[in-house]
């Protein structure tokens, strides 16, 4: 999501070619094969390794081609050994994104020298400082997808999404684990709404053969474009998510701001760099309330979202993509 968009802009007034693992390779749980065709600057010009380390295809216009600066995201993703090998005959200012909420315990990664290593906030730099010199590290926020108003009635009918009731919405391929407390709030809360709860699932993979009435399970590995529709279907946007010790950002909510759906999260590390702009939970019964709240107190409802719509312009795909430029020219 991050490649996609700082690459819609930097292609607005920069030539740019993206290197993309080949469909038959990227066939692990990083890739998502969204129901699209390729933009015309993307080259599947790798084979993503089975097991890291290993060695492997990779196209020689990596290293032949003349250009001014290579990013790197996703090094664990690229056949290592093959791009070591060929590393110095590329001539071009190299700098890596980081998205690894962990150190590399990988040797061979730290061997590729770059010119510049970029990260999220400082959670991300102070670990990375433990490899890399701290001169090397520059935080730049993650991108914003721009702000995109629909109309709800016409997104309805379009999606044969009832008009008339509340609708709640997650999408992705989370572990069905996650949604267990969402489930279980809805069945609390259909007692006493009108309500809908759809789920897009882009993997296509759910546990339950009899889906409770409330619940509109689709199968779709749909594009932005498509997933926006469904957000300005949706009344509230919940998004499922674990704890985890690592360092880490939701892309999922950088992703969605934009819709300017009010979106509701479990009070995990995704999710620390937000506050006012979205609306947290530590339990189900906070999760309840805020549910409740977003769908009955119009105040609050718009104090959500106006945050929300000044936190996208401030960190927008437009503006991260330039705070890149004036890095490739400073290093």
């Amino acid at each position: 999501m991050h490649a996609e968009l700082v690459a819609k802009e930097w292609i607005k007034k920069h030539d740019l070619t993206v290197f993309a693992p080949t469909l038959k390779s990227a066939q692990d749980w990083h890739h998502q094969i969204i129901e699209k065709p390729d933009e015309d600057y993307v080259i599947r010009g790798y084979e993503q390794p089975m097991a890291l380390g290993e060695s492997g295809w990779i196209d020689d216009r990596l290293w032949k081609e003349n250009y001014d600066i290579l990013i790197v995201q996703g090094l664990a993703l690229i056949p290592i050994q093959t791009l070591l090998k060929n590393w110095k005959k590329i001539k071009a200012k190299k700098i890596l994104v980081v998205h690894e909420g962990k150190l590399p315990i990988y040797e061979s990664f730290y061997k590729c020298e770059f010119d510049g290593i970029v990260c999220f906030d400082s959670k991300y730099k102070s670990m990375l400082s433990r490899r890399y010199s701290p001169n090397k590290i520059h935080i730049i926020p993650y991108p914003c997808h721009p702000v995109v108003r629909g109309n709800k009635a016409l997104a309805r009918k379009k999606l044969s999404i009832s008009k008339e009731k509340i609708i709640l919405f997650s999408f992705g391929r989370q572990p069905l684990k996650e949604y267990k407390d969402y489930l279980k709030v809805v069945e609390e809360l259909k007692g006493e709404y009108e309500i809908k709860y759809v789920i897009l699932r882009s993997d296509h993979k759910w546990n339950q053969k009899e889906l409770p009435k409330f619940l509109d399970l689709r199968m779709e590995a749909a594009p932005t474009e498509k997933i926006y529709e469904y957000l300005h279907v949706a009344d509230v946007h919940l998004i499922p998510k674990s704890p985890t010790d690592s360092v880490v950002v939701s892309s999922t909510a950088f992703q969605c701001l934009g819709a300017l759906t009010p979106i509701v999260v479990p009070n995990t590390k995704h999710f620390e760099l937000l506050e006012k702009e979205i609306v947290k939970y530590n339990n189900r019964k906070e999760l309840k309330e805020a549910i409740i709240k977003l769908i009955t107190d119009e105040d609050f409802r718009k104090d959500v979202l106006n945050s929300a719509e000044k936190y996208v312009n401030n960190n927008s795909s437009e503006k991260v993509a330039e705070m890149f430029i004036k890095l490739f020219r400073d290093i």
